[in-house]
């Protein structure tokens, strides 16, 4: 079995798991995990306020947030002296497409001192993302766009998706479709957009991870089996098993559901630790 967990969150500083590091690094080693990677959330973007308002993580500036990602690797790189287990730094990013914010984030990335990144996408956005909402925040939102709409910002997830894999900044894509924990597209409307992410990463080769929050959520990983089995096929497209744990009951949690899986698809191509790298 792995014996490396890669996606986990813990609650210093302004994240939102649910314990500090040191517990959700001793959680790890009493589990057998020979390296824990701790990937909080990068989020920043400047139309963010109604997110901002509900989750301190949000950013809407750039600067503070790079004032807040280094202070937390410096949480990380003291404890690497106390703890005998190979403890990773890297972040978790919401990826947009606009210029303005690949630049920035460029710039910004340059200047902290991590392992690796995790690309994601957790919003609903406009093409112009002038409109940007977190899908966990959907349900809270004044004057909720309606059903037409919101298909349209479905399809625009997606895609961002598909320009995140594309980007190259990322050691691996999380949680490829995370939308459907919230019954978003789930549907057939959406399978050519899953498709066109599928062809993406085989082309591109870039790695994902199997998240195993699904199963509590949904009863079934991220992504589903069915564009896991399609992956498999290819064989070009590096997998690892993730927790996304954000408190320490679930380091771990299902991984043996998962590698059962990976066994059943025949899915042979498994990421190791000597992938990890970042483009900056």
């Amino acid at each position: 079995m792995q014996n490396f967990t890669l996606h986990t969150h813990n609650n210093e500083l302004r994240f939102d798991g649910y314990a500090d590091a040191k517990t959700m690094i001793s959680s790890a080693i009493d589990k057998g995990f020979k390296t824990i990677g701790v990937t909080n959330h990068v989020i920043v973007n400047k139309v963010l306020d109604f997110d901002r308002n509900i989750e301190p993580m949000f950013f809407n500036n750039f600067k503070d947030a790079t004032e807040c990602y280094k202070r937390h690797i410096n949480i990380l790189q003291n404890l690497k002296q106390e703890y005998n287990i190979d403890i990773k730094i890297g972040f978790e990013c919401d990826f947009f497409s606009s210029l303005d914010w690949r630049n920035n984030f460029e710039k910004m990335i340059k200047e902290l001192d991590v392992d690796y990144l995790i690309g994601s996408n957790h919003f609903l956005k406009s093409i112009d993302e002038t409109f940007l909402c977190n899908i966990y925040h959907l349900k809270k939102i004044p004057n909720r766009p309606d059903e037409e709409t919101i298909h349209q910002y479905t399809i625009n997830h997606y895609k961002n998706i598909i320009e995140c894999i594309k980007s190259g900044y990322f050691t691996f894509i999380a949680h490829l479709d995370y939308c459907t924990i919230f019954n978003l597209g789930v549907d057939e409307r959406y399978d050519e957009y899953k498709h066109e992410i599928i062809e993406t990463l085989i082309k591109t080769r870039t790695p994902i991870e199997l998240n195993t929050s699904g199963y509590d959520r949904i009863d079934q990983p991220h992504p589903s089996p069915w564009m896991l089995e399609t992956l498999a096929k290819s064989n070009l497209v590096p997998i690892l098993i993730s927790d996304d744990a954000h408190d320490p009951t679930r380091i771990g949690k299902y991984f043996d559901k998962a590698e059962s899986l990976l066994t059943k698809l025949n899915y042979t191509n498994r990421f190791t630790l000597d992938m990890l790298k970042t483009k900056f």
